[in-house]
């Protein structure tokens, strides 16, 4: 009968270890429910089953010693989110690569915590803390249920470009590719911040006939504020308005508001199409008014790791170590590196730009986190943030915008091109403050956004923010004159650390 309880206590506590970092990770991200698809979902159901079905499985045929290994599996499972988090304490300590040292300080830690869990104090004390976290967990999602019950099943699914080009009409306007490099600062901050030389990294950009903006502003300093006024046309959020209280009407869900979006509209009206390559942040969008463009995958297996919530959920674990380590063991694409992706899709599917009146949106996460090598390969030999690590992210953006550009140039030469960054540096200096506790020099760092334009209207195009700029180009393509001067405005926002989340503050105005 002792021996029948302790084997129900081990396997109550192997599902406990199994279930809590699915349940403490959506309770930390429960404002972020519009991230969450019904993949996720699927992968965490079959990992958490996997180690659960085991449990049972080894109770019923074989005895206590092996049914305690599989308790050091669940310890494992459960320590190995933590383990870059490991790593970074570590790293104050010890120079030089310390993956190895945490690995073992894993396992022999969850060698430590099997042994002491055939205590029953011991197992009683697990099960508190793991129950508390839990607790706190399910307490923040209660509010956001009906919300989230909404979001978590819509599809992500990429839309068939061949069912969708049969719909074309005959275009009238030259393509137009809109490249946002997230957190590419202004040649005067990348010089300030990075001492990235201005003559050395964008003059060719000045060869290639574009105009470069040497400081712009951006309409705001978050990517969910300043790409939802991209979609919107207009400022989704201002001094005036009221507090919002989660993203849910920003960027990415903007994307699939009813009715459509201002600018889906807008390019609808002068017969452009709308061509989408999303990073996994945001995915595909599940309206049919986008093409969207994502990497092929080998298989279904390889396309979970696709999805942007199960890269979150394992982006501090041994798995994702493992899989950075060994060179994608489980994926063989970088679906964050959306300028090969695009070049690759206009080679194999170029009729969906041949015609013209196609507006391709191109958000590639490079410079963003985490930090590449200057061929654009990830590394984790910087710290974070990294003023280095951030210089070798810039110089991989400057050469993937250069590669693009210049197959466009060939292959569209009377194509409109813009790059325009969502932000500038990421510092991650004011994460939890309030926004009078910034320093203006820290404003401008985060605000100071890229912006290059080839083509129609180049020069005053270059001097907009997400808000006006497509508005202008295509007035330009279509012989439109605009007579009314085009105020820029800049928002600083906050994330869900500060006490002002749900404020703006306007920092910066000019026509």
């Amino acid at each position: 009968m002792i021996l029948q309880d302790f084997s129900k206590q081990i396997i109550l506590l192997i599902i406990s270890l199994t279930i809590t970092p699915s349940i403490i990770f959506l309770g930390n991200n429960y404002l972020l429910t519009e991230f969450f698809t019904i993949k996720f979902f699927y992968f965490i159901f079959c990992y958490n089953l996997i180690f659960v079905a085991i449990a049972f499985i080894v109770n019923y045929f074989f005895n206590k010693k092996i049914l305690l290994i599989v308790l050091f599996f669940a310890y494992l499972t459960f320590i190995q989110f933590y383990f870059v988090d490991l790593q970074n304490v570590l790293k104050i300590y010890k120079n030089g690569h310390t993956a190895y040292y945490v690995l073992f300080f894993i396992l022999f830690l969850c060698l430590i915590l099997t042994f002491y869990s055939n205590s029953s104090i011991f197992r009683n004390f697990i099960f508190l803390f793991l129950s508390l976290n839990i607790l706190i967990s399910v307490y923040n999602l209660v509010p956001t249920i009906n919300k989230s019950l909404q979001s978590f099943f819509k599809s992500t699914n990429t839309k068939n470009s061949s069912s969708i080009l049969k719909n074309f009409h005959s275009a009238k306007y030259p393509n137009i590719f809109y490249i946002i490099p997230d957190g590419l600062a202004s040649p005067k901050i990348l010089k300030e911040y990075a001492n990235i030389d201005f003559n050395d990294s964008v003059q060719k950009f000045l060869k290639k006939d574009f105009h470069v903006q040497k400081h712009n502003y951006s309409s705001y300093n978050t990517t969910y504020l300043s790409l939802a006024a991209l979609f919107k046309m207009d400022y989704p959020a201002t001094e005036n308005t009221q507090k919002y209280k989660n993203r849910s009407n920003f960027y990415p869900s903007i994307r699939d508001k009813n009715p459509s979006p201002a600018i889906v509209q807008y390019l609808k009206k002068n017969n452009y199409k709308f061509v989408i390559a999303p990073p996994k942040w945001g995915g595909c969008p599940s309206s049919i008014d986008y093409i969207c463009l994502t990497p092929t995958s080998n298989s279904y297996y390889e396309s979970i790791f696709y999805d942007y919530a199960i890269s979150v959920f394992l982006e501090k674990s041994l798995l994702n170590k493992i899989e950075i380590t060994y060179n994608s063991f489980f994926i063989n694409k970088d679906i964050n590196d959306t300028i090969i992706t695009t070049i690759d899709k206009m080679k194999k599917n170029p009729q969906i730009w041949s015609n013209g009146g196609v507006f391709t949106m191109i958000h590639m996460m490079i410079p963003h986190q985490p930090y590449r090598e200057h061929n654009c390969t990830i590394t984790d030999r910087f710290s974070n943030p990294s003023k280095e690590g951030y210089k070798s992210s810039a110089y991989c953006a400057f050469n993937r915008i250069h590669k693009i550009s210049d197959f466009i140039i060939k292959n569209f030469p009377n194509a409109t091109i813009v790059v325009q960054s969502d932000h500038g540096v990421d510092t991650n200096l004011y994460e939890g403050k309030k926004f009078n506790e910034i320093s203006h020099s820290l404003i401008d760092q985060r605000m100071g956004s890229f912006t290059a334009v080839r083509g129609c209207n180049a020069k005053q195009a270059a001097k907009l923010n997400q808000v006006h700029i497509i508005k202008s180009i295509v007035d330009c393509v279509s012989g439109n004159t605009q007579t009314k001067q085009l105020e820029n405005k800049s928002y600083f926002g906050l994330y869900e650390q500060s006490p002002d989340f749900g404020k703006v503050f306007q920092v910066f105005t000019h026509n």
